[in-house]
């Protein structure tokens, strides 16, 4: 295995990506907020995080590239811009959660190789 491939950073890179995305498409929600007949994307990815905790806590391997994928999905309703607006300020702290995560994986990971906490 190599250094920078564990689970951790698998999860927690799967996770940026899911959160890009999610942006991505709850800005194409936004932008079509007056579109006849556009259904709103919504994009799961925290109910597949879940569970790849679940079965990690019951004994199995974690595999996060199988196991935490984000899932897009058509709602059969069009976007409400309220909603949005409200998916992407969750979104956002979900992103910096998930950038604070790596910041303190890095860090460890420097005062492993250096044995000092900074620079």
């Amino acid at each position: 295995m190599r250094l920078l491939e564990t689970a951790e950073l698998t999860v927690l890179r799967r996770a940026m990506d899911a959160y890009g995305l999610r942006q991505r498409s709850t800005a194409s929600n936004v932008a079509n907020l007056d579109t006849p007949g556009y259904r709103r994307i919504d994009v799961h990815f925290e109910e597949a995080l879940q569970r790849a905790r679940r079965r990690y806590r019951a004994g199995f391997t974690l595999q996060p590239p199988q196991e935490t994928r984000a899932r897009l999905e058509v709602a059969p309703e069009g976007p409400v811009l309220e909603d949005e607006l409200m998916t992407l300020a969750d979104t956002q702290m979900r992103v910096t959660l998930v950038v604070r995560a790596l910041q303190h994986t890095f860090r460890n990971l420097r005062m492993a190789i250096t044995g000092r906490t900074s620079g």
